[in-house]
Protein backbone atom coordinates (compact mmCIF):
# COMPACT_ATOMS: atom_id res chain seq x y z
CA UNK A 1 0.00 0.00 0.00
CA UNK A 2 1.71 3.20 -0.84
CA UNK A 3 2.71 5.79 1.61
CA UNK A 4 0.64 9.21 2.04
CA UNK A 5 3.18 11.87 1.63
CA UNK A 6 3.16 14.63 4.40
CA UNK A 7 2.30 18.54 2.86
CA UNK A 8 6.54 19.40 3.28
CA UNK A 9 6.81 16.58 0.70
CA UNK A 10 4.21 17.87 -1.85
CA UNK A 11 6.20 20.88 -1.71
CA UNK A 12 9.19 19.63 -2.28
CA UNK A 13 7.98 17.70 -5.24
CA UNK A 14 6.23 20.63 -7.19
CA UNK A 15 9.36 22.62 -6.46
CA UNK A 16 11.64 20.28 -7.58
CA UNK A 17 9.45 20.02 -10.89
CA UNK A 18 8.67 16.69 -10.49
CA UNK A 19 5.14 16.83 -10.86
CA UNK A 20 5.71 17.53 -14.42
CA UNK A 21 7.45 14.22 -14.40
CA UNK A 22 4.38 12.91 -12.96
CA UNK A 23 2.08 14.19 -15.68
CA UNK A 24 4.04 13.29 -18.42
CA UNK A 25 4.06 9.58 -17.31
CA UNK A 26 0.60 8.90 -18.01
CA UNK A 27 -2.34 9.77 -20.32
CA UNK A 28 -4.25 12.46 -19.14
CA UNK A 29 -7.87 11.80 -18.77
CA UNK A 30 -10.64 13.60 -17.17
CA UNK A 31 -11.01 12.28 -13.52
CA UNK A 32 -15.36 10.88 -13.29
CA UNK A 33 -16.38 14.47 -11.18
CA UNK A 34 -15.48 16.62 -13.75
CA UNK A 35 -18.50 18.18 -15.65
CA UNK A 36 -18.46 17.04 -19.38
CA UNK A 37 -16.63 19.07 -22.04
CA UNK A 38 -18.75 21.52 -23.64
CA UNK A 39 -18.65 21.69 -27.43
CA UNK A 40 -16.03 23.93 -28.85
CA UNK A 41 -17.22 27.76 -29.77
CA UNK A 42 -17.12 27.29 -33.54
CA UNK A 43 -18.29 31.12 -34.18
CA UNK A 44 -16.10 34.31 -33.45
CA UNK A 45 -16.24 36.58 -30.74
CA UNK A 46 -14.01 39.95 -29.58
CA UNK A 47 -10.53 38.35 -28.64
CA UNK A 48 -10.51 35.39 -31.23
CA UNK A 49 -7.92 36.32 -33.69
CA UNK A 50 -8.32 35.06 -37.40
CA UNK A 51 -5.70 34.03 -40.44
CA UNK A 52 -7.26 35.33 -43.59
CA UNK A 53 -5.28 34.32 -46.90
CA UNK A 54 -6.34 35.65 -50.29
CA UNK A 55 -5.27 33.09 -53.55
CA UNK A 56 -2.23 34.91 -55.08
CA UNK A 57 -2.80 38.41 -53.17
CA UNK A 58 -0.16 38.35 -50.23
CA UNK A 59 -1.24 42.45 -49.77
CA UNK A 60 -4.34 40.98 -47.98
CA UNK A 61 -3.07 38.02 -45.90
CA UNK A 62 -2.02 37.92 -42.03
CA UNK A 63 -3.58 38.21 -39.37
CA UNK A 64 -6.77 39.92 -37.70
CA UNK A 65 -8.02 40.49 -33.89
CA UNK A 66 -11.56 40.68 -33.83
CA UNK A 67 -11.93 44.20 -31.85
CA UNK A 68 -14.35 44.64 -28.84
CA UNK A 69 -17.32 45.82 -31.24
CA UNK A 70 -17.13 42.43 -33.22
CA UNK A 71 -15.04 43.81 -36.34
CA UNK A 72 -11.70 43.24 -38.05
CA UNK A 73 -10.41 46.05 -39.78
CA UNK A 74 -9.20 44.38 -43.78
CA UNK A 75 -7.16 46.16 -46.03
CA UNK A 76 -9.42 48.68 -48.49
CA UNK A 77 -12.73 47.32 -47.00
CA UNK A 78 -12.37 48.79 -43.76
CA UNK A 79 -14.23 47.15 -40.71
CA UNK A 80 -16.20 44.22 -41.77
CA UNK A 81 -18.52 42.46 -38.97
CA UNK A 82 -17.23 38.91 -38.31
CA UNK A 83 -18.78 38.38 -34.49
CA UNK A 84 -21.07 35.83 -34.64
CA UNK A 85 -19.81 34.20 -37.84
CA UNK A 86 -17.77 30.67 -38.38
CA UNK A 87 -14.88 30.79 -40.42
CA UNK A 88 -16.38 29.59 -43.82
CA UNK A 89 -18.88 32.68 -43.31
CA UNK A 90 -16.50 34.98 -43.02
CA UNK A 91 -14.08 33.86 -45.96
CA UNK A 92 -17.48 33.87 -47.78
CA UNK A 93 -17.86 37.39 -46.59
CA UNK A 94 -14.26 38.67 -47.22
CA UNK A 95 -14.69 37.14 -50.97
CA UNK A 96 -18.08 39.18 -51.46
CA UNK A 97 -16.64 42.24 -50.45
CA UNK A 98 -13.23 42.21 -52.64
CA UNK A 99 -15.38 41.25 -55.50
CA UNK A 100 -17.58 44.56 -55.20
CA UNK A 101 -14.56 46.68 -57.16
CA UNK A 102 -11.12 45.29 -55.67
CA UNK A 103 -10.76 42.08 -57.20
CA UNK A 104 -11.71 39.38 -59.65
CA UNK A 105 -13.20 35.37 -58.28
CA UNK A 106 -11.10 36.38 -55.06
CA UNK A 107 -10.49 33.28 -53.06
CA UNK A 108 -10.15 33.43 -49.56
CA UNK A 109 -9.46 30.72 -46.66
CA UNK A 110 -9.84 31.72 -42.93
CA UNK A 111 -8.34 29.40 -40.04
CA UNK A 112 -9.07 30.51 -36.70
CA UNK A 113 -5.72 31.01 -34.64
CA UNK A 114 -6.65 31.72 -31.07
CA UNK A 115 -9.58 32.07 -28.87
CA UNK A 116 -10.33 34.72 -26.12
CA UNK A 117 -9.14 33.91 -22.96
CA UNK A 118 -6.16 31.25 -23.87
CA UNK A 119 -5.03 30.90 -20.40
CA UNK A 120 -4.89 28.66 -17.70
CA UNK A 121 -5.23 30.21 -13.83
CA UNK A 122 -3.59 28.83 -10.83
CA UNK A 123 -3.91 30.39 -7.56
CA UNK A 124 -4.10 29.66 -4.13
CA UNK A 125 -1.24 28.09 -2.28
CA UNK A 126 1.32 27.41 -5.01
CA UNK A 127 4.59 29.74 -5.23
CA UNK A 128 3.97 31.75 -7.99
CA UNK A 129 0.20 32.02 -8.70
CA UNK A 130 -0.97 33.66 -11.60
CA UNK A 131 -2.09 32.88 -15.34
CA UNK A 132 -0.25 30.81 -17.14
CA UNK A 133 0.06 30.10 -21.29
CA UNK A 134 -3.17 27.42 -22.13
CA UNK A 135 -1.61 24.58 -24.10
CA UNK A 136 -3.29 21.59 -25.16
CA UNK A 137 -3.37 18.74 -23.42
CA UNK A 138 -2.23 20.24 -20.00
CA UNK A 139 -2.95 18.33 -17.12
CA UNK A 140 -3.69 19.93 -13.42
CA UNK A 141 -0.48 18.46 -12.66
CA UNK A 142 1.86 20.02 -15.06
CA UNK A 143 -0.08 23.77 -14.33
CA UNK A 144 0.66 23.08 -10.45
CA UNK A 145 4.68 22.52 -11.28
CA UNK A 146 4.64 25.38 -13.92
CA UNK A 147 2.97 27.76 -10.95
CA UNK A 148 5.76 26.90 -8.85
CA UNK A 149 4.73 23.65 -6.75
CA UNK A 150 2.45 23.69 -3.86
CA UNK A 151 3.40 25.39 -0.69
CA UNK A 152 4.07 23.97 2.86
CA UNK A 153 0.17 25.12 4.07
CA UNK A 154 -1.67 23.13 0.41
CA UNK A 155 -4.68 21.49 0.73
CA UNK A 156 -3.96 19.31 -2.13
CA UNK A 157 -7.06 17.41 -1.42
CA UNK A 158 -9.60 19.90 -2.28
CA UNK A 159 -8.24 21.40 -5.09
CA UNK A 160 -11.21 23.70 -6.54
CA UNK A 161 -11.60 24.14 -10.45
CA UNK A 162 -14.10 26.39 -11.75
CA UNK A 163 -14.77 25.84 -15.68
CA UNK A 164 -16.80 27.56 -18.21
CA UNK A 165 -19.98 25.82 -18.62
CA UNK A 166 -19.98 27.04 -22.65
CA UNK A 167 -23.44 28.16 -22.11
CA UNK A 168 -22.42 32.09 -22.05
CA UNK A 169 -20.84 33.02 -19.17
CA UNK A 170 -21.97 30.45 -16.55
CA UNK A 171 -19.56 28.32 -15.40
CA UNK A 172 -19.50 25.61 -12.43
CA UNK A 173 -16.79 24.61 -9.90
CA UNK A 174 -16.06 21.14 -8.93
CA UNK A 175 -13.41 19.00 -6.88
CA UNK A 176 -11.07 17.07 -7.63
CA UNK A 177 -8.09 16.05 -5.21
CA UNK A 178 -4.22 16.41 -6.20
CA UNK A 179 -3.17 13.97 -3.67
CA UNK A 180 -4.81 11.16 -5.02
CA UNK A 181 -4.08 11.83 -8.64
CA UNK A 182 -0.10 11.86 -7.37
CA UNK A 183 -0.60 8.87 -5.18
CA UNK A 184 -2.09 6.86 -8.26
CA UNK A 185 -5.26 6.72 -7.17
CA UNK A 186 -6.80 8.26 -9.31
CA UNK A 187 -5.76 10.27 -13.22
CA UNK A 188 -4.59 12.90 -13.91
CA UNK A 189 -7.28 15.93 -14.89
CA UNK A 190 -6.72 17.58 -18.94
CA UNK A 191 -7.56 21.18 -18.37
CA UNK A 192 -9.21 23.82 -20.64
CA UNK A 193 -8.76 27.24 -21.92
CA UNK A 194 -10.30 29.35 -19.16
CA UNK A 195 -10.24 27.24 -16.18
CA UNK A 196 -9.13 28.82 -12.95
CA UNK A 197 -7.31 26.09 -10.32
CA UNK A 198 -7.74 27.02 -6.82
CA UNK A 199 -5.01 25.33 -4.04
CA UNK A 200 -7.09 25.78 -0.94
CA UNK A 201 -5.31 26.41 2.58
CA UNK A 202 -5.05 23.54 4.81
CA UNK A 203 -7.39 23.71 8.14
CA UNK A 204 -4.51 22.22 9.92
Amino acid sequence: MARRLSRREFARLGALGALVWVGAGCRPAVVETAPPRPAPRETLAPGDEIDVRVFDEKRFEGAYEVDADGTIDFPFIGAIAVAGMNAQQVADALEERLADGYLQHPQVTVTIKARENSEVSVLGQVNRPGSLPFQERITLVQAVSAAGGLTAYAAPRRVKITRRTGEGDQTRTFEVSLAAIIDGAAEDLTLQAGDIVFIPESRL
